[in-house]
């Protein structure tokens, strides 16, 4: 067959065999090809599909690519009618020999006829490509198209010569481009994979930890593609194995797509490649996010056929992975990348903001470190002795619950008069009657908006003095300042807060409750009213103790 232009001449069924790699750009390493040829026979509708681990499922996967295929022609306003090319590559094992393989694959060959003849498709041949020879199943005759060499370049009749001058190229086999991102890694760093997985999770166990340990990852992703910059082939054991965890947050992932600008590609294309290449078994899974990242990046650099494999061995250890699926169909349908960049760099600009936010929020509340630390630490151990023997007894109890209201009136109406500042031993009789939900939830803003500002300036000021070992006795305050801020309309800083609160203690409930009420965009308004009953209620019961 000729093609109309005449410029590539296909003489016998050796020519369209060694054709493949110039039709896909790559050879196909145990895979089925399907192709319809167009006007110049290398183009047309095709479609690839790996061979199945297990054998059993070849059949099966070769009868749902069929099906594929048609469609796929139907798209691109073809008929399946006119002259399909099924081709099936594959090397032979260890324990098997050119030809067994080749009768491996005949029934694949059938099961394909078969199908495209039920979708209304015409197979024009169906050729094994195995160890640099091919066969050709539609053949009859024994003996005849059974193992026959591949035509060498200097071949007067060679194809992939005509092509090579006509400027076309077969490019790399799948298996190695596939060496650039699959497992090869030693069992001693799997240990190290081990350890840091471990830590890691148990470090992410609070909101607090998760932030810490992302905004560790991202410091690692810059360190990282800094040093590929500049000429870096590898990194340290423990590098690597936090980038590989830290990863697998998807806020990470974001992250490392924003390195695809065009000076970044190589670096980027490396590292990926470099980390997903140490996650062997069983760590498969872990690959996840860096194949995916490898992937976006070929994308980018126009290299589909690269892509597509890293997908490929991304999307068959979990179908689902958003990411991943989304560069599939990306690429499938034909869109920019620089699109799915755009939304990286967004999501990495709203990530320092929201950073940004968090430190501001937090400088407001956040346990001094200077040398008045040791001092509020003393102050607080001396008051819980004190205040443990006090509420020993109900009655005791009572009395510090109101004492501590009363306390609190006295700060705040220093606070109030410009002197926002209190005693050691005051503060920490303050912090400690707070640890009382009763006392608490008296002591929460139910006064005017005048008010406010002299309450969040306490409650931030006796919150910076939870100082370690005392970190626990911070959650109260926390929340009494999320609620003032909230009031003030600042739920930026109140969502903070109550974050916080909750990392120290998970189960604070009322600091989940008013962080609920943000996040659902209550009316802080129908809660202050709840509260203000509840003030009422609190000062009756302390009329009647006082009558008694």
């Amino acid at each position: 067959m000729n093609t109309p232009n005449k410029t590539l001449k296909i003489a016998n069924l050796g020519n369209v065999a060694e054709a493949l790699p110039f039709v896909l750009g790559h050879y196909p390493d145990d895979s089925l090809v399907l192709h319809l040829p167009g006007d110049e026979f290398i183009d047309g509708p095709i479609l690839t599909c790996p061979f199945p681990d297990d054998p059993t499922d070849w059949i099966e996967a070769a009868q749902t690519a069929a099906y594929q295929f048609t469609h796929l022609v139907h798209e691109h306003g073809r008929t399946p009618d006119n002259g399909i090319i099924v081709y099936l590559c594959r090397e032979p094992r260890s324990d098997e020999t050119a030809e067994d393989t080749a009768e491996l694959l005949r029934p694949i060959a059938n099961a394909l006829v078969d199908t495209l003849t039920e979708h209304r498709g015409d197979v024009l041949q169906t050729l094994g490509l195995v160890a640099g020879r091919w066969w050709a199943y539609t053949c009859d005759i024994p003996g005849c198209c059974e193992g026959e060499p591949l035509p060498t370049p200097d071949d007067p009749s060679s194809v992939a010569a005509q092509l090579i001058k006509l400027g076309y190229s077969p490019g790399r086999r799948t298996r190695d481009i596939a060496k650039e991102f699959q497992p090869n890694t030693s069992h001693l760093f799997l240990n190290v994979l081990s350890d840091t997985a471990y830590a890691f999770k148990k470090q992410c166990l609070t909101q607090r930890g998760h932030a810490a340990a992302l905004t560790t990852t991202h410091d690692h992703i810059e360190t990282a593609m800094r040093r590929f910059r500049e000429g870096a082939t590898e990194l340290d054991r423990a590098l690597t194995a936090r980038l590989i965890v830290g990863l697998q947050d998807n806020s990470a992932v974001d992250e490392g797509a924003a390195y695809a600008e065009d000076d970044d590609l190589p670096h980027a294309r490396r590292l990926w490649a470099y980390l997903a290449r140490h996650c062997a078994a069983p760590f498969t899974s872990e690959a996840l996010p860096a194949l995916t990242l490898y992937a976006f990046v070929a994308w980018r650099q126009g290299d589909l056929i690269a892509a597509r494999l890293a997908l490929r061995d991304a999307l068959s250890t979990d179908p689902d992975y958003e990411l991943a699926v989304g560069i599939h169909l990306g690429i499938h349908d034909g869109h920019n990348p620089r699109d799915l960049l755009a939304y990286a760099r967004e999501n990495r600009d709203t990530r320092i903001a929201h950073a940004q936010q968090a430190d501001q929020a937090a400088s407001e509340y956040r346990p001094v470190t200077d040398s008045t630390a040791d001092r509020h630490r003393e102050a607080l151990d001396a008051a819980t002795d004190l205040y443990a023997a006090q509420a020993s007894t109900y009655d005791g109890q009572l009395l510090a619950r109101y004492g501590t209201i009363n306390i609190i009136g006295g700060a705040l109406a220093d606070f109030r008069n410009g002197r926002p500042q209190l005693m050691d031993q005051i503060a920490a009789r303050i912090t400690l009657g707070l640890q009382d939900r009763e006392s608490r939830d008296a002591a929460l803003s139910t006064g005017d908006e005048n008010d406010l500002p002299a309450e969040r300036q306490l409650w931030g000021y006796l919150a910076r003095r939870c100082v370690p070992p005392h970190t626990d006795k911070a959650p109260p305050l926390l929340t009494l300042l999320g609620w003032v801020a909230w009031r003030q309309g600042d739920t930026v800083t109140a969502s903070h807060a109550f974050t916080d609160a909750l990392d120290i203690d998970p189960n604070y409930a009322l600091a989940e409750h008013l962080r609920d009420g943000i996040r659902n965009e209550c009316d802080p308004a129908a809660l202050l009213a709840v509260y203000r009953a509840a003030l009422q209620r609190f000062a009756a019961d302390r009329d009647d103790f006082d009558d008694v």
